[in-house]
């Protein structure tokens, strides 16, 4: 699930712990290692110039970034006048963000919520809500490493739905069916770039089991002399049903767009 480059000033600063790089990628040093992971997978100024063309003018827009991460794109939105909602699942990402957004001089402050509560939350307030960087097919599995339960998927979407106000439109992307059945694995060897005078390596390894309806990412970091890795598992889901999930949960006008930037398929709907 990785998103789009923090700017130059916060690759310099990824984050450390007591001086040295992180070593837990689930705990609290995931939102520095999530900032490297941007830092290699977007053009940032490509992508907030897609959204915002999507988006429109930002006048009174209300938009609810409902995976929020550390920061990206929430705090360009945010800059560049649109009233944003930050919400995300992970206590950790949430400090990152903070923390981000104190060194941009951005005075916002994010929410810990679950995809599934932002309904009750948030009825019916939003001109947008924005569910992006490949999150969504991780419902109910990226923090806990949980088998993927399609009704977690289901929940989140009606969830999302009931946020926005009448007319009001859903961005979500997934894995694009044209990499989804392969072949595999998908290996990904991003070149290695010196950071903080650290050199850093990523790789990722992308693997399906199409019967079980699951998709494995696997990251390898090496920091120096250091390697870590982990590995999480999504839903697999056709873009045929991707598109019915989103019609199911209310949306109508559903389709699948192009947006400038975005490395994943971008589905959009509207609320009636």
């Amino acid at each position: 699930m990785p998103m789009g480059p923090p700017e130059s000033a916060q690759v310099s600063e990824l984050g450390t712990v007591n001086g040295s790089w992180p070593v837990d990628l689930t705990g609290p040093e995931v939102g520095a290692v999530w900032d490297l992971c941007l830092s290699v997978e977007y053009d940032r100024d490509r992508l907030v110039h897609g959204l915002t063309t999507w988006l429109g003018p930002p006048d009174g827009l209300q938009v609810l970034d409902c995976a929020c991460g550390s920061g990206f794109p929430a705090l360009d939105l945010h800059r560049l006048g649109y009233l944003v909602t930050c919400t995300d699942g992970s206590p950790f990402m949430l400090e990152r963000f903070r923390r981000n957004a104190e060194r941009a001089s951005v005075e916002i402050a994010p929410r810990q919520a679950r995809w599934e509560e932002l309904a009750d939350i948030y009825p019916e307030r939003f001109d947008a809500v924005i569910c992006r960087g490949n999150s969504f097919l991780y419902a109910g599995t990226f923090e806990t490493d949980a088998d993927p339960d399609w009704t977690a998927v289901e929940r989140s979407a009606q969830s999302f739905v009931r946020c926005l106000r009448p007319g009001g439109r859903l961005y979500v992307d997934a894995t694009p069916e044209e990499e989804l059945y392969g072949p595999y694995p998908q290996v990904t060897e991003h070149e290695p770039r010196i950071v903080d005078g650290h050199r850093i390596e990523l790789s990722e390894r992308l693997t399906a089991e199409p019967e079980a309806r699951i998709r494995r990412w696997r990251v390898r970091l090496s920091i120096d002399d250091q390697t870590h890795e982990f590995e999480r598992r999504s839903h697999f889901v056709p873009q045929a049903e991707f598109l019915r999930l989103l019609e199911d949960a209310g949306l109508v006008d559903v389709e699948r767009v192009e947006i400038a930037g975005e490395r994943y398929a971008v589905y959009i709907g509207r609320h009636p």
